[in-house]
């Protein structure tokens, strides 16, 4: 739970973790971390970054950050990928390993981690809570803050989540121009695109394909959250009226998107580990696309962008840059306010144009939570996206990032970092 913590103490040191999948801004996140615990040496004594996110420090894979160059800040603060290499790995429940919590105890000793910041989405949050309650319960408080980013936008009491701006913006964009290239050969060639959005259960990435329509007020556009069932027939009697008065029809859907049953329309991939089985989505918009060619007998073609949606540092929102820098920065100034167990999320202020300031939450009031599109964003029909939906999400692609190029590409690279000596003994983490 949050907690209110005491400064008259001797500074102690940061240790800032990234979890889960990235995003295009996730770096810009961390610089705003780096750089305000770097602006409050009273309270911050070293910043430490782990490898890995909390495998990472588990096997004692630490870089201290505490002075990267300013030219190393510039490029982790727009580096896609996550520039201290984020995990898909949980602590077991304690009671199942509790050598797990005490490895974690133990760096935390040795290295007098005193502040630590966990950048991920909603599960990640109970990681990081777990994490602090253990150490302070053991001797050794920690002042635990979570770093809110996902591209799936499903992270519950926040008004958006800092990731999401930018990837709807690359599909919103890929999802205009392929439309437009499908325009100019639906006579003779394709005349169905279907483009696959990440988002599990949650068709916020979906619904952003929508956004097109303010460039092509009439475009015969689908769209298939994942929040609305596929009703076959339904779906293709619509896609049949567009057919027969545009010519052509162009779609995005959910990976997420179930039937009638709540069965997945399709499943890429199923993961088992000894805590459960996780399922990897993917290949619904290539099973969209054969029902239509099937159908129609015409030709259709599908794209999975699958990494490309959060990776794109190209295509960056500037809106959701400042976003995912300020939750950083907003982060460290919860802990120096002396929280604990607290999420800073997006609170808007102003519309037109869009403003918003930060505001603390309880971590587990948002862990495990899944905010889903509301009902007000999707048509009636549920293959539609509303104006009240245009209105939200405009807001958030908006403004680009300057990149920097090199031989003609994105002037990027793997950053790489040296590791600090270890001081205990070699663990390995076994998922």
């Amino acid at each position: 739970m949050s907690a209110t913590f005491s400064h008259n103490q001797p500074s102690k040191n940061v240790l800032f973790a990234q979890a889960g999948g990235p995003t295009s801004v996730i770096n810009a996140s961390a610089a705003g971390v780096i750089e305000m615990c770097q602006a409050h040496p009273e309270t911050f004594g070293k910043i430490y970054a782990a490898i890995n996110g909390i495998k990472g420090v588990l096997e004692e894979q630490l870089v201290d950050v505490s002075k990267l160059s300013d030219s190393v800040m510039d490029r982790i603060k727009n580096q896609p990928g996550a520039a201290f290499e984020a995990c898909r790995f949980d602590l077991d429940p304690i009671d199942e390993n509790p050598a797990q919590y005490q490895r974690v105890l133990e760096i935390f000793v040795t290295y007098d981690i005193g502040y630590f910041f966990y950048n991920g989405g909603n599960g990640s949050m109970v990681t990081a809570q777990k994490v602090a309650d253990y150490c302070s319960e053991h001797g050794h408080p920690v002042i635990c803050i979570g770093v809110p980013k996902t591209i799936d936008n499903d992270l519950a009491l926040s008004h958006c989540s800092p990731g999401f701006g930018s990837a709807a913006k690359y599909l919103a964009t890929s999802l205009l121009e392929s439309t437009l290239d499908l325009y100019s050969m639906h006579n003779t060639s394709t005349r169905f695109f279907c483009i696959e959005a990440m988002g599990r259960n949650a068709g916020w990435l979906a619904l952003s394909g929508g956004l097109i329509k303010n460039q092509i007020p009439d475009v015969p556009l689908i769209v298939l959250p994942a929040e609305r069932p596929f009703r076959r027939e339904e779906f293709l009697t619509k896609v049949r009226y567009f057919m027969e008065t545009k010519g052509y029809c162009t779609c995005i859907v959910s990976e997420g998107l179930t039937d009638e049953n709540g069965e997945y329309i399709s499943i890429e991939n199923v993961e088992h580990t000894h805590l459960k089985d996780y399922t990897q989505l993917g290949g619904v918009a290539h099973t969209i696309a054969k029902i239509v060619n099937k159908e129609f007998d015409c030709k259709t073609h599908s794209a999975v962008p699958d990494y490309m949606q959060r990776a794109a540092s190209h295509l960056v929102s500037q809106t959701d840059w400042e976003m995912a820098y300020g939750a950083g920065k907003a982060a460290v100034q919860a802990a120096l306010d002396g929280e604990h167990g607290v999420l800073p999320v997006v609170e808007v202020t102003a519309t037109n144009p869009l403003k918003w300031r930060f505001k603390n939450i309880d971590l587990f009031a948002v862990a495990d939570l899944e905010y889903r599109v509301p009902d007000e964003f999707i048509s009636e029909d549920g293959m539609d996206v509303t104006q009240a939906a245009l209105d939200y999400l405009q807001p958030l692609i908006e403004g680009e990032r300057p990149m920097q190029y090199k031989n003609g590409l994105p002037d990027i690279y793997p950053l790489q970092f040296e590791i600090v000596e270890p001081k205990l003994s070699e663990y390995k983490a076994v998922k």
